[in-house]
């Protein structure tokens, strides 16, 4: 398994969310609006536009996750541009890299399984961390191409 770049992910048929080996797609009861077809503002739910029943997918083993993170220094400030570094743990692949926001924070696409993460900014030293990303099998709104489970995550520099 390689890591893969997050805009590879978004790529699928226009407005269904994209599938992943071992994912299944299944219409069952709306689980945003348990069925009523309404928000509890009595709107029509986004989700099953009113029917009661969407379409949904039960993730797979191969799934991604979104991880959200933020870097913050030793005064709890954000860091832009700290370098973040994504390898999995086992195995001599090139890991990906990437740079956080004017707020510090980053995003990135991980299928589960085991990474080594190394967060960095000059004069504000650098952090390791093992991740370990599993499998959430609880079932996800098909509409949309972003339809991830999210993981968040709060990296702390030294300095």
């Amino acid at each position: 398994m390689m890591l893969v770049p997050t805009f590879l992910y978004s790529a699928g048929m226009l407005g269904r969310a994209p599938m992943f080996e071992g994912d299944v797609r299944k219409e069952m009861t709306c689980i945003t609006c348990d069925g009523l077809g309404r928000t509890a503002e009595d709107e029509s739910c986004p989700t099953c536009r009113g029917r009661g029943v969407a379409d949904f997918i039960i993730p797979g083993p191969n799934r991604p996750l979104q991880m959200i993170g933020t870097v913050k220094d030793a005064s709890d400030k954000p860091v832009e541009g700290a370098e973040i570094s994504t390898r999995q743990a086992e195995g001599d692949q090139t890991p990906l890299v990437l740079k956080t926001n004017e707020d510090g924070q980053f995003g990135i696409k991980l299928p589960p399984g085991a990474y080594v993460m190394t967060v960095s900014a000059p004069e504000k030293g650098s952090v390791t961390e093992s991740i370990v990303v599993e499998v959430n099998a609880s079932p996800l709104p098909a509409r949309g191409t972003e339809t991830l489970h999210e993981l968040k995550r709060e990296f702390r520099l030294p300095k």
